[in-house]
């Protein structure tokens, strides 16, 4: 009778969030909740920032209120507006300011209980060395990429879109200037904060309840759809796999924050802007990416390699 009481109470634990055969893994509401809500909290405290920024650069300039309100479904004055009152760089600097220090408290709080994994594992040179690579890597294939998007017929709708987020980006790049807002906004917090959520969280979460590949390539999709823009999501799947691999890999949170850190100093134009190079310069760093993409490979590798060594290490 016992026995069977037993076996009952294991088979409600399987369907309820329990241990899973196979592994000891964990399923349950949370697994789903908290990636869910934290995302939502992060859109949530970002639009809200940039909704009030904007709306308080109108109240200082009627002109452009006066020109918003003959045209409220022109979306170039929307994006000028955007642009003019650097609402995306005030959102992402309080926003990060606001939501890094909840997903430190949330990592913290489940780490003490043992939930989540540490994720500050001890990390090697080489590790250090490789997962670099990776990331530049990934940011050579992140150039081949839009080169190919940009060989696309404008009259086709991948090419519309690529032209229309290009024009995007034109308006952006033509706006900004080397401020230390920007700077401290893009290169530091943002991959700080998108990292605790992303790797820390949302792979976390992931990796207590299903295999190595479906934590992996799940954060990967869902941070490329957090982004909300085919064009930025298609290539930020790219950088995306390689941050979770590498998180996998080392299981070190410092690392993929750091090779984020490198993704937007170099590919949000950070590095062409202090450097001030020039088309010739441009040409030369947009080649080494190339060359860094077998490099990257032979990083992901080196990465397997000293991961499995740990492991057999640990048992």
């Amino acid at each position: 009778m016992v026995q069977n009481t037993e076996q009952y109470v294991h088979s409600t634990q399987d369907l309820a969030g329990g241990v899973l055969p196979g592994g000891g893994r964990r399923v349950s509401v949370r697994t789903f909740l908290a990636p869910l809500l934290f995302m939502l909290l992060h859109h949530a405290v970002l639009n809200g920032i940039s909704l009030a920024r904007t709306f308080a650069y109108l109240l200082a300039n009627p002109s452009l209120q006066a020109g918003l309100q003959e045209n409220p479904n022109d979306g170039a004055v929307m994006l000028r507006i955007l642009v003019e009152s650097d609402a995306m760089i005030y959102a992402s600097l309080l926003g990060m300011v606001i939501l890094i220090p909840a997903y430190i408290l949330y990592l913290y709080r489940r780490g003490k209980r043992k939930d989540l994994p540490a994720p500050f594992e001890r990390v090697t040179w080489i590790q250090s060395l490789s997962s670099v690579a990776l990331i530049l890597g990934a940011l050579g294939l992140t150039q081949l990429w839009m080169a190919i998007l940009a060989s696309f017929d404008q009259a086709s709708t991948l090419g519309r879109l690529f032209a229309d987020y290009m024009d995007k980006m034109v308006l952006f790049d033509a706006a900004s200037s080397v401020s230390a807002l920007d700077f401290v906004a893009t290169v530091l917090l943002v991959p700080i904060g998108e990292e605790l959520l992303f790797r820390g969280i949302v792979q976390g979460e992931l990796r207590k309840a299903f295999p190595p590949a479906v934590s992996v390539v799940g954060t990967t999709l869902l941070f490329a759809l957090f982004h909300l823009d085919l064009i930025q999501g298609s290539y930020v799947l790219i950088a995306g796999f390689a941050l979770s691999m590498a998180y996998h890999l080392t299981r070190n949170i410092a690392i993929p924050i750091v090779m984020h850190a490198i993704f937007n100093f170099i590919g949000s134009g950070w590095l062409i802007r202090l450097t001030g190079a020039g088309e010739r310069a441009e040409e030369i760093i947009v080649y080494t990416l190339y060359a860094f993409v077998l490099i990257g490979f032979a990083g992901m590798l080196v990465l397997r390699k000293t991961s499995r060594k740990q492991d057999k290490s640990a048992v």
